[in-house]
Protein backbone atom coordinates (compact mmCIF):
# COMPACT_ATOMS: atom_id res chain seq x y z
CA UNK A 1 0.00 0.00 0.00
CA UNK A 2 1.47 3.46 -1.41
CA UNK A 3 0.19 6.02 0.89
CA UNK A 4 1.90 9.52 -0.38
CA UNK A 5 5.93 8.60 -0.12
CA UNK A 6 5.21 5.86 2.00
CA UNK A 7 4.57 2.19 1.22
CA UNK A 8 3.23 -0.01 3.65
CA UNK A 9 3.13 -3.55 3.88
CA UNK A 10 -0.06 -4.20 5.84
CA UNK A 11 -3.54 -2.53 4.10
CA UNK A 12 -5.22 -3.04 7.30
CA UNK A 13 -4.89 0.45 9.62
CA UNK A 14 -5.67 1.31 13.39
CA UNK A 15 -7.72 3.96 13.10
CA UNK A 16 -7.48 7.74 15.32
CA UNK A 17 -9.42 7.78 18.54
CA UNK A 18 -10.00 9.83 21.65
CA UNK A 19 -9.28 8.39 24.61
CA UNK A 20 -8.18 4.87 23.01
CA UNK A 21 -5.48 5.42 20.71
CA UNK A 22 -2.88 6.68 23.00
CA UNK A 23 0.45 6.09 23.07
CA UNK A 24 0.31 3.23 25.51
CA UNK A 25 -2.40 1.70 23.39
CA UNK A 26 0.43 2.26 19.96
CA UNK A 27 3.16 0.43 22.01
CA UNK A 28 1.00 -2.52 22.02
CA UNK A 29 -0.56 -2.40 18.88
CA UNK A 30 3.20 -2.80 17.42
CA UNK A 31 3.99 -6.00 19.16
CA UNK A 32 1.11 -7.19 16.72
CA UNK A 33 1.78 -5.73 13.31
CA UNK A 34 3.56 -3.41 11.56
CA UNK A 35 0.78 -1.14 9.85
CA UNK A 36 0.18 2.30 9.61
CA UNK A 37 -1.14 3.72 13.38
CA UNK A 38 -2.55 6.82 14.66
CA UNK A 39 -2.48 8.89 17.32
CA UNK A 40 -5.43 9.68 19.01
CA UNK A 41 -7.42 13.06 18.02
CA UNK A 42 -5.39 16.19 18.53
CA UNK A 43 -6.74 19.58 19.13
CA UNK A 44 -5.13 22.02 16.14
CA UNK A 45 -5.64 24.52 18.95
CA UNK A 46 -4.39 23.17 21.84
CA UNK A 47 -1.47 21.79 19.58
CA UNK A 48 -0.49 25.29 19.03
CA UNK A 49 -0.67 26.78 21.89
CA UNK A 50 1.27 24.30 23.83
CA UNK A 51 -1.36 22.80 26.36
CA UNK A 52 0.21 19.92 28.40
CA UNK A 53 -2.40 17.47 27.61
CA UNK A 54 -3.00 18.07 24.62
CA UNK A 55 0.91 17.44 24.46
CA UNK A 56 0.87 14.21 26.24
CA UNK A 57 -1.45 12.90 23.79
CA UNK A 58 0.75 13.18 20.72
CA UNK A 59 3.90 11.32 21.82
CA UNK A 60 5.23 9.13 19.08
CA UNK A 61 8.21 7.32 20.16
CA UNK A 62 10.26 6.12 17.07
CA UNK A 63 9.51 2.05 17.08
CA UNK A 64 5.77 3.31 16.64
CA UNK A 65 6.38 4.19 13.57
CA UNK A 66 4.81 4.82 10.76
CA UNK A 67 2.53 6.50 12.62
CA UNK A 68 -0.07 9.21 11.45
CA UNK A 69 -1.24 12.13 13.82
CA UNK A 70 -4.83 13.33 13.54
CA UNK A 71 -6.08 16.81 13.90
CA UNK A 72 -9.19 18.60 14.87
CA UNK A 73 -10.50 22.32 14.20
CA UNK A 74 -11.48 24.68 12.25
CA UNK A 75 -9.32 27.05 11.27
CA UNK A 76 -7.18 26.70 8.25
CA UNK A 77 -4.55 28.70 9.35
CA UNK A 78 -4.38 27.58 12.66
CA UNK A 79 -4.45 23.97 11.12
CA UNK A 80 -1.47 24.56 9.20
CA UNK A 81 0.30 25.62 12.37
CA UNK A 82 -0.25 22.45 13.91
CA UNK A 83 0.94 20.49 11.37
CA UNK A 84 3.99 21.88 10.99
CA UNK A 85 4.41 21.45 14.91
CA UNK A 86 2.98 17.42 14.18
CA UNK A 87 5.78 17.38 11.72
CA UNK A 88 8.38 18.45 14.08
CA UNK A 89 7.46 16.31 16.53
CA UNK A 90 7.73 13.21 14.36
CA UNK A 91 4.44 12.60 12.46
CA UNK A 92 4.94 10.28 9.27
CA UNK A 93 1.34 11.80 7.79
CA UNK A 94 -0.87 14.54 8.87
CA UNK A 95 -4.30 13.46 8.50
CA UNK A 96 -7.50 16.70 8.74
CA UNK A 97 -10.34 15.36 10.78
CA UNK A 98 -13.60 15.75 8.89
CA UNK A 99 -16.06 13.10 10.01
CA UNK A 100 -15.96 12.54 13.72
CA UNK A 101 -20.03 13.08 14.50
CA UNK A 102 -19.56 14.19 18.32
CA UNK A 103 -21.68 16.84 19.19
CA UNK A 104 -18.49 18.45 21.20
CA UNK A 105 -16.50 18.43 17.88
CA UNK A 106 -19.27 19.61 15.40
CA UNK A 107 -20.17 22.55 17.85
CA UNK A 108 -17.57 24.58 17.10
CA UNK A 109 -17.80 23.77 13.52
CA UNK A 110 -14.98 21.42 13.66
CA UNK A 111 -14.98 17.28 12.71
CA UNK A 112 -17.92 16.18 10.65
CA UNK A 113 -19.45 19.97 10.60
CA UNK A 114 -16.31 20.66 7.85
CA UNK A 115 -18.64 19.08 5.73
CA UNK A 116 -21.08 21.26 5.66
CA UNK A 117 -18.38 23.77 4.02
CA UNK A 118 -15.75 21.25 2.10
CA UNK A 119 -14.09 24.28 0.40
CA UNK A 120 -12.39 24.98 3.92
CA UNK A 121 -10.93 21.36 3.98
CA UNK A 122 -9.59 22.35 0.67
CA UNK A 123 -8.27 25.14 1.67
CA UNK A 124 -6.50 23.25 4.98
CA UNK A 125 -5.28 20.78 2.77
CA UNK A 126 -3.44 23.54 0.44
CA UNK A 127 -2.25 25.51 3.32
CA UNK A 128 -0.95 22.02 5.43
CA UNK A 129 0.65 20.98 2.33
CA UNK A 130 3.11 23.71 1.25
CA UNK A 131 4.14 23.94 5.42
CA UNK A 132 5.29 20.33 5.52
CA UNK A 133 6.87 17.50 3.90
CA UNK A 134 5.31 14.11 4.72
CA UNK A 135 1.76 13.08 3.46
CA UNK A 136 -1.24 15.48 4.31
CA UNK A 137 -5.07 13.23 4.00
CA UNK A 138 -8.18 13.48 5.40
CA UNK A 139 -10.53 11.68 7.01
CA UNK A 140 -14.06 12.34 5.81
CA UNK A 141 -17.98 11.01 5.58
CA UNK A 142 -19.89 10.99 2.86
CA UNK A 143 -21.22 14.08 3.78
CA UNK A 144 -22.93 15.92 6.70
CA UNK A 145 -26.49 14.87 6.10
CA UNK A 146 -26.97 13.51 2.47
CA UNK A 147 -24.35 11.57 0.31
CA UNK A 148 -21.88 14.61 -1.43
CA UNK A 149 -18.78 12.26 -1.29
CA UNK A 150 -18.24 12.23 -4.87
CA UNK A 151 -17.94 16.39 -4.69
CA UNK A 152 -16.62 16.62 -1.40
CA UNK A 153 -13.48 13.80 -2.12
CA UNK A 154 -12.73 15.43 -5.76
CA UNK A 155 -12.23 19.59 -3.86
CA UNK A 156 -10.18 17.46 -1.32
CA UNK A 157 -8.06 15.37 -4.05
CA UNK A 158 -7.72 19.02 -6.76
CA UNK A 159 -6.47 20.57 -3.25
CA UNK A 160 -3.66 18.45 -2.96
CA UNK A 161 -4.04 15.82 -0.41
CA UNK A 162 -1.95 12.36 -0.77
CA UNK A 163 -5.29 10.11 0.09
CA UNK A 164 -8.58 10.46 2.10
CA UNK A 165 -10.39 7.91 4.29
CA UNK A 166 -14.25 7.97 3.81
CA UNK A 167 -16.60 6.19 6.14
CA UNK A 168 -19.20 4.73 4.68
CA UNK A 169 -22.45 6.92 7.10
CA UNK A 170 -23.10 10.66 6.68
CA UNK A 171 -22.43 12.32 9.81
CA UNK A 172 -26.00 12.80 10.84
CA UNK A 173 -26.35 8.63 11.02
CA UNK A 174 -23.26 8.70 14.11
CA UNK A 175 -22.89 4.77 14.10
CA UNK A 176 -26.49 4.09 13.33
CA UNK A 177 -27.60 2.10 10.07
CA UNK A 178 -24.79 0.79 7.99
CA UNK A 179 -21.97 1.72 6.31
CA UNK A 180 -22.20 2.42 2.28
CA UNK A 181 -19.47 0.24 1.18
CA UNK A 182 -20.83 1.02 -2.54
CA UNK A 183 -20.61 4.66 -2.36
CA UNK A 184 -16.85 4.35 -0.55
CA UNK A 185 -16.17 2.31 -4.06
CA UNK A 186 -17.78 5.23 -6.31
CA UNK A 187 -15.28 7.60 -4.60
CA UNK A 188 -12.42 5.03 -5.29
CA UNK A 189 -13.38 4.34 -8.31
CA UNK A 190 -13.63 8.40 -8.82
CA UNK A 191 -10.11 9.56 -7.48
CA UNK A 192 -6.50 9.07 -8.93
CA UNK A 193 -5.23 9.41 -5.39
CA UNK A 194 -5.45 6.18 -2.72
CA UNK A 195 -9.11 5.90 -0.52
CA UNK A 196 -9.00 4.01 2.59
CA UNK A 197 -12.52 2.31 3.47
CA UNK A 198 -14.35 2.77 6.70
CA UNK A 199 -17.02 1.53 8.44
CA UNK A 200 -18.76 -1.37 9.77
CA UNK A 201 -15.28 -4.15 9.41
CA UNK A 202 -16.00 -5.52 12.84
CA UNK A 203 -13.98 -8.68 12.19
CA UNK A 204 -11.18 -9.88 10.24
CA UNK A 205 -13.36 -11.67 8.15
CA UNK A 206 -15.68 -8.26 7.18
CA UNK A 207 -12.33 -6.14 7.30
CA UNK A 208 -10.97 -8.25 4.31
CA UNK A 209 -14.56 -8.62 2.64
CA UNK A 210 -14.65 -4.45 2.85
CA UNK A 211 -11.00 -4.12 1.14
CA UNK A 212 -12.36 -6.35 -2.09
CA UNK A 213 -15.57 -4.96 -1.97
CA UNK A 214 -15.01 -0.95 -2.10
CA UNK A 215 -11.45 -1.88 -4.35
CA UNK A 216 -9.99 0.68 -1.96
CA UNK A 217 -6.53 0.62 -1.24
CA UNK A 218 -6.51 0.10 2.16
CA UNK A 219 -9.24 -0.53 5.39
CA UNK A 220 -9.16 1.41 8.68
CA UNK A 221 -10.24 -0.50 11.30
CA UNK A 222 -11.72 1.33 14.20
CA UNK A 223 -14.11 0.64 16.82
CA UNK A 224 -13.28 -3.21 16.01
CA UNK A 225 -9.78 -2.67 17.60
CA UNK A 226 -10.94 -1.78 21.02
CA UNK A 227 -9.88 -4.78 23.04
CA UNK A 228 -8.33 -5.98 19.55
CA UNK A 229 -4.88 -3.94 19.20
CA UNK A 230 -3.58 -7.36 17.05
CA UNK A 231 -7.25 -6.73 14.57
CA UNK A 232 -4.90 -5.34 11.80
CA UNK A 233 -2.59 -7.87 11.85
CA UNK A 234 -5.24 -10.68 12.59
CA UNK A 235 -6.59 -9.36 9.36
CA UNK A 236 -3.74 -9.33 7.05
CA UNK A 237 -2.58 -12.69 7.92
CA UNK A 238 -6.73 -14.00 6.74
CA UNK A 239 -6.03 -11.87 3.91
CA UNK A 240 -2.43 -13.17 2.78
CA UNK A 241 -2.28 -16.61 4.39
CA UNK A 242 -6.58 -17.55 4.52
CA UNK A 243 -6.32 -17.91 8.46
CA UNK A 244 -5.16 -16.39 11.40
CA UNK A 245 -4.69 -16.82 15.21
CA UNK A 246 -6.13 -15.02 17.84
CA UNK A 247 -4.30 -14.28 21.48
CA UNK A 248 -3.99 -17.21 23.51
CA UNK A 249 -5.02 -16.42 27.56
CA UNK A 250 -1.28 -16.23 28.49
CA UNK A 251 -0.50 -13.44 25.70
CA UNK A 252 -3.86 -11.78 26.39
CA UNK A 253 -2.89 -11.52 30.65
CA UNK A 254 0.64 -10.34 29.69
CA UNK A 255 -1.02 -7.55 26.99
CA UNK A 256 -3.28 -6.14 29.41
CA UNK A 257 -0.61 -6.20 32.13
CA UNK A 258 1.58 -4.57 29.92
CA UNK A 259 -1.25 -1.93 28.89
CA UNK A 260 -1.77 -1.04 32.41
CA UNK A 261 2.09 -0.55 33.23
CA UNK A 262 2.34 1.66 30.10
CA UNK A 263 -0.58 3.88 30.86
CA UNK A 264 0.23 4.41 34.46
CA UNK A 265 3.77 5.65 33.10
CA UNK A 266 1.92 7.96 30.46
CA UNK A 267 -1.03 9.35 33.44
CA UNK A 268 -0.13 8.35 36.36
CA UNK A 269 -0.79 5.52 38.92
CA UNK A 270 -4.08 6.04 39.89
CA UNK A 271 -5.19 8.11 36.11
CA UNK A 272 -3.87 5.15 34.38
CA UNK A 273 -6.02 2.66 36.40
CA UNK A 274 -9.06 4.35 35.43
CA UNK A 275 -8.02 5.08 32.02
CA UNK A 276 -7.93 1.22 31.71
CA UNK A 277 -11.45 0.85 33.09
CA UNK A 278 -12.47 0.94 29.51
CA UNK A 279 -9.91 -0.99 28.01
CA UNK A 280 -10.28 -4.16 30.68
CA UNK A 281 -13.95 -4.12 29.48
CA UNK A 282 -13.22 -4.32 25.90
CA UNK A 283 -10.19 -6.82 26.26
CA UNK A 284 -12.65 -9.32 28.20
CA UNK A 285 -15.28 -8.73 26.01
CA UNK A 286 -13.78 -9.33 22.45
CA UNK A 287 -12.33 -12.53 24.18
CA UNK A 288 -15.97 -13.93 24.64
CA UNK A 289 -14.76 -13.77 28.66
CA UNK A 290 -17.27 -13.60 31.94
CA UNK A 291 -16.46 -10.36 34.10
CA UNK A 292 -17.84 -8.53 36.71
CA UNK A 293 -18.68 -5.05 35.15
CA UNK A 294 -18.60 -3.18 38.59
CA UNK A 295 -15.43 -5.22 39.58
CA UNK A 296 -13.91 -3.47 36.58
CA UNK A 297 -15.28 0.09 37.04
CA UNK A 298 -14.13 -0.06 40.74
CA UNK A 299 -10.82 -1.04 40.11
CA UNK A 300 -7.89 1.69 41.84
CA UNK A 301 -4.57 0.16 41.98
CA UNK A 302 -2.90 -2.75 39.00
CA UNK A 303 -2.66 -5.21 42.29
CA UNK A 304 -6.54 -5.98 42.10
CA UNK A 305 -6.50 -5.39 38.34
CA UNK A 306 -3.87 -8.21 37.96
CA UNK A 307 -6.42 -11.23 40.51
CA UNK A 308 -9.53 -9.90 38.78
CA UNK A 309 -7.59 -10.83 34.90
CA UNK A 310 -6.65 -14.37 36.59
CA UNK A 311 -10.14 -14.95 37.81
CA UNK A 312 -11.60 -13.81 34.03
CA UNK A 313 -8.78 -15.30 31.93
CA UNK A 314 -7.60 -18.56 33.63
CA UNK A 315 -10.60 -19.79 34.86
CA UNK A 316 -11.70 -20.47 31.55
CA UNK A 317 -8.57 -21.60 30.11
Amino acid sequence: MKLGSLRIDNPFVQAPMAGITDSAFRTVARKFHGGLLYTEMISAEGLCRGNWKTMKYTEMPKDHKPVALQLVGNDPGRMAVAAVLAESLGADIIDINAGCPQSRITGPGSGGALLRTPEKIAETVKLAKKEVSVPVSVKMRLGYSTDESLRIAGLVQDAGADFITVHGRTVSMGFSGESDSQAIRQVVEALDIPVLANGDARNEALAVSLLKETGAEGVMLGRATRGRPDLPGTAYSLLSTGTFGRMSPGTLFDTMLEHTELEQELFGGSSGIKRMRKHVTWYLRAAGLRFDTREVYSLEDAGTLRKLLEKAIFAKA
